[in-house]
């Protein structure tokens, strides 16, 4: 079981969950959002879930030769599981994704377009971990599976005319934020393994400040409420801040440990800057503490089960 959950990587599927619960609750509080049952939300965060767990696996199933010998300690090139069970169990998990997908359709009355997102989502985690990973657009691979993730957030919404949730104004502002921090955090990580440049360390740090700025902005400016408003702009700020000055004392010290800690902080954040977005469009300090509250899992897990 601890191998299992290790190649899972557990800690992190909640951030998944974040992307799923803010662009949910962005896209249902438009004024001519049609409303959809509760248990839609269960589907998606199940799809999700499967979708990102998969990732997880084939993760480390299109890397067990490298990891034999830069990280021979992890599950499959240590033995504990092998290849052919982590591609069956990555292939479940993202059928059930997969299938998740169709019922949230189902339950929101075949409507949304959530069965089709999540395929793109599929390809799109395929694609990083079969393909672009290794290149110079890996960033920009794991960038898009974070952006899709969002919007499969908001995927079974409509409006009362028919217009898909997705395309909501801040929705896709937003989901580009995230992309543009998630793909910062993962041009961040390249050097947790290994050495270097100092360039590519930099580069990541600052991907990763501008993301939260676009965010800030698709998401602050349709608020018309000015204490909101300010508060968001205060928070988004604040995250600002936190990701540079983490960033920044990592790259004075640029170890492999250091660099770790770092990342997986990084990763915590995606959750903030959900929740933080969830606040500024909806105006609801519930619905952006009920995002708020998936770190709780997170720091819990991940002090027994590493997040990168």
């Amino acid at each position: 079981m601890s191998a299992w959950l290790q190649l899972l990587r557990l800690p992190t599927v909640f951030t998944a969950m974040a992307d799923i619960l803010c662009g949910y609750q962005i896209a249902a509080a438009a004024e001519d959002a049609a409303p959809v049952p509760a248990v839609t939300v269960v589907w998606l965060l199940l799809s999700s879930s499967g979708l990102y767990l998969s990732g997880m696996v084939f993760n480390d199933v299109f890397d067990a030769a490298i990891d034999r010998v830069e990280r021979p300690e992890r599950p499959i090139p240590s033995g504990r599981i092998s290849v052919r069970a982590a591609a069956a169990a990555g292939t479940g998990l993202m059928s059930v994704g997969l299938a998740a997908a169709v019922g949230a359709w189902l339950a929101a009355g075949r409507t949304g377009t959530t069965p089709v997102v999540a395929a793109l989502l599929a390809v799109a985690v395929l694609a990083y971990d079969g393909w672009l990973k290794t290149t110079v657009a890996g960033p920009i691979g794991m960038a898009a599976c974070r952006g899709l993730n969002l919007i499969l957030g908001a995927s079974a919404v409509e409006t009362s005319g028919g217009l898909p949730g997705v395309l909501q104004e801040p929705l896709m502002g937003m989901a580009l934020g995230l992309a543009v921090y998630v793909a910062g955090v993962t041009w961040f990580a390249r050097s947790e393994a290994g050495a270097v440049s100092a360039g590519g360390l930099r580069g990541g740090l600052l991907l990763a400040a501008a993301g939260p700025v676009i965010g800030a902005v698709a998401a602050v400016r349709i608020q018309a409420d000015g204490t909101i408003r300010t508060a968001a702009a205060v928070l988004y700020v604040l995250l600002i801040l936190v990701t540079v000055v983490r960033g920044a004392a990592a790259l004075r010290r640029p170890d492999p440990p250091v660099l770790q800690k770092t990342v997986g902080r990084m990763l915590l954040g995606i959750i903030v800057l959900d929740a933080t977005g969830t606040f500024a469009v909806t105006g609801s300090v519930s619905h952006g503490a009920a995002v708020l509250a998936l770190t709780v899992p997170v720091v819990f897990l991940k002090q027994r089960i590493a997040m990168s």
